[in-house]
């Protein structure tokens, strides 16, 4: 089968028709030994009934073999409460507007870069720098350089999320990078350190190391490289992804984009996040979600679709399908930007949840509003104009726009 043919049966249109068929006829879709949930109330009852439909089968190991245990790919135990706990202490309210200012300054200069030319490779020149400066700036860890860290986030989450086939060349690789990671961690760990006491550094990594001081919010060494480390692998290409997806979507709709630029012109923060994520509803980022059953347990009980799940079972929370779902979203196929934030699922739910979900609510629509100010945007001619994909990423989209 040609990747071609492998990337259009596995595209979001294709998928967006299935998974109607399937909410319509056979919601919750018994697979043998995986169940495909696509209803919106039972993908939310999966995805918040933590304490039954774990993740630990499906993440632990892959976690275990590259950035290292880390608290998204655990249970609800003393080990993720302490130590998501703590990540989450060393990120302040006052960073958020903070991060916000970063990615909108790194996206403008970028963008200054490519206005003589009147063309930008969306994914290499705006989406991930944007989302590898975050990382840098804000995280507190820049990488030996920017394209050894992008090869190194890349082909490391790839494993973990999107390597279920176990693809031996991606984990090979993802393996050997993970090695050169760890390396490079240690001695960055090691050398903040020992600058604490003259430096007056105030990024993620450095407050983690500062909270050693009380035992409360005391990680070691060791934890603090797993937790840094499973925290930017997660940071880079999910941002890029989404960002990359949501503007190939609008380029597709002549109408909300020129309303969102119009937007964006204005200054309306609150209406481009709405066409940001709205965008994003028809080609979210992460279109399912993967969770073990732990013990029998019956979804959707009393209704028609009540399904007994064996445990052991996978079960497949599709998130592309809940968004689509009528009962949640009224005229789903339409492109609106007055729909409940709450219809929307591109972050997960429940106790897994994805770490950078307030980061990202800022820094989609900003990294967007930038682009959008752009005169007469639009995609390039041919091919280029057109998004590719390495693997599972968007790795190339070309836009032309009145140069100067």
């Amino acid at each position: 089968m040609s990747a071609r043919l492998v990337r259009w049966l596995t595209g979001a249109d294709v998928q967006r028709a299935v998974f109607g068929f399937l909410r319509k006829h056979h919601p919750n879709l018994n697979l043998g030994k995986r169940v495909l949930v696509t209803r919106a109330e039972d993908v939310n009852e999966v995805l918040k009934t933590d304490a039954v439909f774990g993740v630990t089968e499906i993440y632990a190991e892959r976690m275990e073999r590259t950035t290292g245990p880390f608290f998204l790919g655990m249970e609800n135990t003393p080990q993720y409460q302490r130590e998501s706990s703590i990540s989450r202490q060393a990120v302040r309210r006052e960073d958020l507007e903070q991060i916000r200012a970063m990615a909108r300054e790194h996206a403008e200069q970028l963008i200054a870069l490519a206005r003589p030319t009147g063309r930008l490779d969306v994914v290499n020149g705006l989406t991930r720098p944007v989302a590898l400066g975050v990382v840098d700036r804000f995280f507190g860890v820049p990488g030996p350089d920017p394209e050894t860290m992008a090869r190194w986030m890349r082909i490391i989450f790839w494993d973990i999320f999107l390597n279920p086939g176990n693809d031996t060349d991606v984990t090979a690789k993802a393996r050997t990078a993970s090695a050169e990671l760890k390396t490079y961690m240690e001695g960055l760990i090691a050398r903040r350190k020992a600058g604490l006491a003259t430096e007056g550094r105030d990024d993620f990594l450095t407050r983690l190391l500062r909270m050693q001081e009380n035992e409360t919010t005391r990680l070691d060494d060791d934890a603090v490289r797993r937790n840094v480390g499973g925290i930017i692998v997660g940071a880079v290409d999910t941002t890029s992804k989404a960002l990359a997806q949501l503007i190939n979507e609008l380029l597709e709709r002549p109408e909300a984009l020129g309303e969102a630029q119009s937007a964006a012109r204005a200054g309306d923060t609150a209406r481009v996040a709405a066409h940001a994520f709205e965008a994003l509803r028809f080609d979210p980022h992460n279109p399912i979600l993967i969770r073990t059953c732990h013990e029998d347990y019956v979804l959707a009980r009393g209704t028609d679709r009540e399904m007994r799940i064996p445990k052991g079972t996978l079960v497949i929370a599709s998130t592309l399908s809940a968004m689509f779902d009528p009962e949640v979203m009224q005229e789903p196929g339409e492109f609106r930007v007055d729909r409940p934030a709450q219809g929307y699922m591109h972050f997960g739910r429940g106790l897994h949840t994805c770490y950078g979900e307030r980061i990202n609510h800022l820094v989609l629509p900003e990294v967007l509003g930038c682009l959008l100010r752009l005169r007469t945007l639009r995609r390039a001619n041919g091919g280029e104009g057109r998004m590719k994909f390495e693997g599972p990423f968007p790795d190339r989209l070309v836009v032309e726009f009145d140069a100067g």
